[in-house]
């Protein structure tokens, strides 16, 4: 396959992953005005993705097997994974979907922070002004949004950029001579496991009680389930900055479907504090792709 073709390849697959992603979160929205919640939604995409990523890689031709230390890793990975998927979509449930996908984007600034604070790592002043321009925003979002929006929403997303923070530097540490499609599988694996036992040991589980509310729950199962593949495609075909440029689009997707769909709209401050998130982010990707 040529050089031109593989990027044409890597670019679709990376922006219909940001697509997928992007409305998953905005249509949750359905399953919880349904009757559903967010762990039962949680749950239910853990395991269709814990049913659908061995499937994937039978049928790519990868194994499955790790070693049992690598694959002790893939536990504490899992339980973090749990922990993101519960957070990014059961968020919405509280909070509006543009604060939450906004608050759970300041996981790549967390990334910097988690590098510099557990892994010693020097960053140029570049990236540090980006760090701060990000947590600026953060403070301003949260300002604003403490005494309006309800706490258990605003911890929620937070957890799970917190969790997706800690996921992606601990895999950069420990599993980085596996491939990723397979130590995900198995991260998965666990984080259904994990979800599902949440649910039974609380009897946290609440089924949709509508038309709507199914099909918002299966829209966020089929189209995260299929959106994860897609995102590790364009991964492997164009890299991980590249990769990562298409991605930061899914705030603007999840934020545009909430005001198509729902008329969210979100304040000027949360807007402007958003705005200086993603500008640090992008700031930071620039930065690196110039160092590369």
């Amino acid at each position: 396959m040529s050089e031109a073709r593989r990027s044409s390849l890597g670019i679709s697959f990376a922006v219909l992953a940001a697509i997928g992603l992007g409305l998953a979160v905005a249509l949750s929205r359905y399953a919880y005005e349904g009757g559903s919640n967010g762990i039962t939604v949680a749950a239910t995409r853990a395991s269709l993705l814990a049913l659908g990523l061995p499937l994937f890689c039978l049928f790519s031709g990868r194994s499955l097997a790790l070693p049992w230390r690598a694959w002790g890793h893939c536990v504490g990975l899992g339980a973090l994974t749990a922990m993101m998927f519960y957070g990014h979509v059961g968020a919405v449930e509280f909070i509006s979907v543009g604060l939450a996908v906004l608050l759970f984007f300041t996981y790549p600034p967390m990334i910097a922070v988690l590098n510099i604070v557990v892994l010693r790592e020097r960053l140029a002043l570049p990236n540090l002004i980006a760090i701060a321009i990000a947590f600026l925003g953060l403070a301003l979002m949260l300002g604003v949004s403490l005494e309006v929006a309800d706490l258990r929403g605003i911890a929620l997303a937070l957890g799970a950029g917190m969790a997706a923070a800690w996921n992606a530097v601990w895999l950069v540490r420990r599993m980085q001579d596996h491939d990723p499609m397979v130590v995900t599988t198995h991260m998965a694996l666990v984080a259904a496991m994990v979800l599902l036992a949440l649910c039974l040991s609380f009897g946290t589980i609440a089924w949709p009680i509508n038309r709507s509310g199914w099909g918002g729950l299966w829209a966020v199962v089929i189209l995260q389930a299929t959106s994860v593949p897609l995102y590790f495609l364009g991964l492997s075909y164009i890299g991980a900055m590249r990769s990562a440029m298409f991605t930061n689009a899914q705030p603007l997707i999840s934020i545009s479907a909430a005001y198509l769909l729902f008329g969210e709209v979100m304040t000027p401050v949360q807007l402007l504090g958003g705005a200086l998130v993603l500008g640090g982010i992008w700031l930071m990707q620039i930065s690196g792709r110039r160092k590369r």
